[in-house]
């Protein structure tokens, strides 16, 4: 369980070069700029960490752009409050002003433009619980990257609720004394925020969300399955697996026939080829395809290479150099 820690600053007629330093102290490293010549920046901002989530309040008084190398390894939903922001997004812009949030793969930004007196709220959820909590809704391990779609309309039912639901979380976060929540109840409400999120906002995996219904699993299961996530690199074997999930081995390898039509180690596996596939076509010369597949959990490469083979019809190797 981990208690969220909060930072505060409030920066007044501040220069491109005092910014980009705070920036890089603060945030990440970033290039900032006044949107007029030689324009002096006022910005304001409250933000806490919680978890694998990021939650802020933000306000630039005065306008600027933030040029990214690239952005954190996360997604981030930004609801407006007054303002418009615009974000050049590996090739593509995106737009949010009052009404109109946005959800986005924060690792594409490469520009953000601030306009006079914009304020949002924002949250960033670590990218590998993101994936967690869609695993968990398919039912299923997530075999390529998950890509959103679209802005939020806050103006229609559910884009309500969301909105509703980020004012609920700015004011669990910041109540005092009596009235603080646990940090359980903070992290169940950020769980709930990407469930809304998953099920309301276009991306890739819309349309397996919105098939048919797949018949309700067992605790043990899902709970197996979320432990082979969050472990598919270490060391561990169906023994350990059955132990985490409460379970005798028999059990939850009934259980994965059953309802899965598969073997937990067969499930594990698929994870960490799927793992290692996007290490490697996210790979650079520093680092070599053994050391890729050590990181997934495999240490017999000739096995590797086979299983990789088998699954994906190319060789490692052939995956890094269409990658470079």
């Amino acid at each position: 369980m981990t208690y969220a820690t909060c930072s505060v600053s409030q920066i007044e007629k501040a220069d491109a070069e005092e910014m980009t330093a705070h920036y890089a102290r603060t945030l990440f490293p970033a290039i900032v700029e006044p949107l007029h010549r030689r324009g002096a920046i006022s910005v304001e901002d409250r933000h806490y960490t919680i978890g694998s989530c990021s939650v802020w309040r933000g306000k630039c008084h005065s306008g600027m752009s933030v040029m990214l190398p690239g952005g954190p390894e996360a997604y981030g939903l930004y609801l407006p409050t007054a303002g418009k922001m615009l974000v050049d997004a590996a090739g593509r812009q995106l737009e949010s002003e009052p009404g109109r949030g946005l959800v986005a793969d924060m690792s594409s930004f490469r520009r953000l433009t601030f306009f006079e007196q914009r304020s949002h709220m924002g949250i960033a959820f670590e990218k590998a619980a993101m994936i967690r909590q869609l695993s968990t809704l398919l039912d299923a391990p997530v075999r390529s990257d998950l890509e959103f779609a679209g802005p939020v309309d806050l103006t229609s039912g559910r884009g309500m609720q969301i909105a509703a639901l980020g004012n609920l979380i700015w004011q669990d976060l910041t109540a005092a004394g009596q009235q603080k929540s646990s940090a359980s109840f903070s992290e169940c409400l950020l769980q709930a925020m990407m469930i809304a999120l998953l099920e309301t906002v276009p991306h890739n995996y819309t349309p397996q969300l919105q098939g048919p219904a797949s018949p309700a699993i067992p605790r043990q299961l899902k709970r197996a399955m979320e432990y082979m996530h969050v472990n598919a690199g270490a060391d561990i074997k169906i023994v350990d697996i059955a132990r985490e999930t409460g379970t005798s081995v028999r059990s939850l390898q009934v259980a994965f026939q059953q309802f899965k039509n598969t073997t937990p180690l067969s499930y594990l596996r698929e994870i960490r080829l799927q793992g290692a596939r996007k290490a490697l076509t996210e790979s650079n010369r520093s680092r070599v395809v053994a050391d890729i597949a050590r990181d997934w959990g495999f240490s017999h490469m000739g096995r590797f290479a086979a299983l990789y083979y088998q699954s994906f019809g190319e060789m490692p190797s052939e995956t890094v150099r269409q990658a470079r």
